[in-house]
C-alpha cells in the first residue's frame, strides 16, 4: 500500500465515527492536554524542592513511598469504582487531589522541609490514577480498529500539554516563584473535571468484571499477562536507573530549587516535544502497519543504543545523560504506552480488566519500588551493567510475548 493509501485508511477509520463519539474523544483529548499541562509545573517545582532540601538520595526513598501510597490508592480506586460511575469518581479525585497538595505545600513552606516527600508522593499518585481513568474510560469506549489510529493523536494532545506546562515553568519560574506556578499547575487540574464529567461512551464501566477480583479474571491467560507485566517491569527499571543519573548531575549541576525547577520545565518540554513528534509522525503508522513484534523490539534497541553509544559520543556530563533522559521517557509516554496498551485487545472485557490491574495498576508501581531498593544498595559502579541486563531480559520476554498475543488474538476473533 502506498502512503498516500496509507493516510486515507487512516482517515476512513475517523470518518466512521458517529458525531457522539468524536465529541467524546475530544473531551477525552481535551482531558489529557490539561493533565500533561498541569503536570510539568508540578513534577518540576516537587521534584526540585525534594533534590534541593533533601538531596538527591533522596529520590530512592521517595519512589519507594510513592509505590506505597500508589498501592493504597489503587485499592481504594478499585473499590469506589465499583460503586461511583467514572465521571463522578473522576471528579472526587480531583477535588481531594487539589486539597492534599494545598495542605502538604503549606506544611512544607512553614513546618519542615520533611512534607518535600509527601509532596513528591502526590505528584506520582494524582497523574497514575487521572490518566489511567481517562484512559480505562476510552478503552470501553472503543474497538481496536479505532484506538490504533487514535492514540496518536490523542497522545500528541497530552504532548503538547506537557510542552507547553515545562514551557511555561522554564519562564516563569524565576520571575514569579514556585508558589504561584503550583497555584497555577493546581488550576489547570481542576479544569479537567468538566472537560471528562460529559463524556457519553463507557459509563458502566466493565460492570461484568466487577464481580470478579483482577485475578480471578485472567485464569487461562496468566502467562500473557504475566508476560506484559515482565515488560512493564523492565521498562521501569530501565526507565528509571536513567532517572535516578540523570537526577545525580542535576543535583550536581544546579544547587538551588529554582534554578533545578527552571531547568526540568526545560527537560520535560523537550520530553513532550520528543514524545509529540513520536506521536504525530510515527506512532499511527506503526501501529497500524508494522508488526506488533518489531514495533516493541525496536523500543529497547533504541533505549540500548541511546544509553551506551550517547556516552561514547558525547562525553559525560549534564548535556548527554539529559539527553539520554528525553528519549527514555519520551518513548515511554509515546510509542511504549501505546504498543503495550494494545496487547490489551487480544482479551475480552473481563480479562482485559485484570490484565490492566496486574500490569499497569500494581506490576508498573511495584516497579519502582523495587529499583528504589536496589538503586539504594547496589553500588554505583555496578548501574550501567544492571540496565543493560534489564534490556536483555525485555528483548527476551517479547518472543514468548507475541506468540501469545495472536493466539489469545485469535481465539477472541473466534469467539
Amino acid at each position: 500500500m502506498s502512503l498516500f493509501g496509507k493516510v486515507r485508511a487512516i482517515n476512513s477509520v475517523y470518518e466512521g465515527l458517529d458525531k457522539q463519539e468524536r465529541l467524546d474523544l475530544v473531551r477525552l483529548g481535551l482531558t489529557l492536554f490539561l493533565l500533561f499541562f498541569s503536570y510539568p509545573l508540578m513534577r518540576s517545582t516537587t521534584t526540585s524542592l525534594l533534590l534541593t532540601s533533601l538531596g538527591v538520595k533522596a529520590s530512592p526513598y521517595a519512589w519507594i513511598f510513592s509505590t506505597i501510597g500508589l498501592s493504597i490508592s489503587v485499592t481504594l480506586l478499585n473499590k469506589f469504582q465499583k460503586k461511583i460511575r467514572p465521571q463522578l469518581l473522576y471528579a472526587l479525585i480531583t477535588i481531594i487531589t487539589i486539597i492534599f497538595f494545598s495542605s502538604f505545600f503549606l506544611l512544607f513552606k512553614n513546618l519542615h522541609m520533611y512534607w518535600a516527600y509527601p509532596l513528591y508522593v502526590l505528584k506520582e499518585i494524582y497523574i497514575v490514577l487521572m490518566v489511567h481513568s481517562v484512559l480505562a474510560h476510552l478503552n470501553s469506549s472503543i474497538t481496536e480498529k479505532v484506538a490504533k489510529v487514535v492514540y496518536g493523536p490523542l497522545g500528541a494532545l497530552g504532548s503538547s500539554g506537557g510542552i507547553l506546562g515545562g514551557l511555561i515553568t522554564s519562564s516563569l519560574v524565576k520571575g514569579w516563584g514556585e508558589e504561584s506556578l503550583f497555584v497555577i499547575g493546581l488550576i489547570i487540574i481542576a479544569l479537567t473535571i468538566p472537560c471528562f464529567f460529559y463524556t457519553s461512551k463507557g459509563q458502566a464501566h466493565l460492570t461484568e468484571a466487577k464481580e470478579e477480583s483482577p485475578l480471578e479474571s485472567i485464569k487461562g491467560i496468566k502467562a500473557f499477562v504475566f508476560l506484559i507485566a515482565g515488560i512493564v517491569l523492565l521498562s521501569q527499571f530501565v526507565i528509571n536507573i536513567g532517572n535516578y543519573q540523570f537526577n545525580i548531575y542535576l543535583n550536581d549541576t544546579f544547587t538551588d530549587s529554582v534554578s533545578k525547577t527552571e531547568y526540568l520545565g526545560r527537560i520535560y518540554a523537550a520530553i513532550n516535544s520528543f514524545s509529540l513528534v513520536a506521536q504525530v509522525i510515527l506512532l499511527p503508522f506503526l501501529l497500524k502497519f508494522v508488526p506488533q513484534f518489531i514495533t516493541h523490539l525496536g523500543i529497547p534497541v533504541v533505549y540500548g543504543l541511546t544509553f551506551f553509544f550517547g556516552g561514547l559520543l558525547f562525553g559525560d556530563g549534564m548535556m548527554p545523560m539529559a539527553v539520554t533522559f528525553i528519549i527514555f521517557k519520551g518513548l515511554d509516554y509515546s510509542l511504549f504506552g501505546a504498543a503495550k496498551e494494545l496487547l490489551y485487545y487480544a482479551l475480552n472485557d473481563i480479562q482485559k480488566y485484570g490484565a490492566k490491574y496486574v500490569a499497569d495498576m500494581i506490576t508498573y508501581r511495584l516497579a519502582k519500588g523495587i529499583i528504589s531498593i536496589i538503586l539504594i544498595k547496589i553500588p554505583g559502579s555496578l548501574i550501567n551493567s544492571l540496565l543493560g541486563v534489564c534490556l536483555m531480559a525485555w528483548i527476551l520476554c517479547l518472543f514468548p510475548l507475541i506468540k501469545l498475543y495472536k493466539k489469545h488474538h485469535e481465539t477472541l476473533e473466534v469467539n
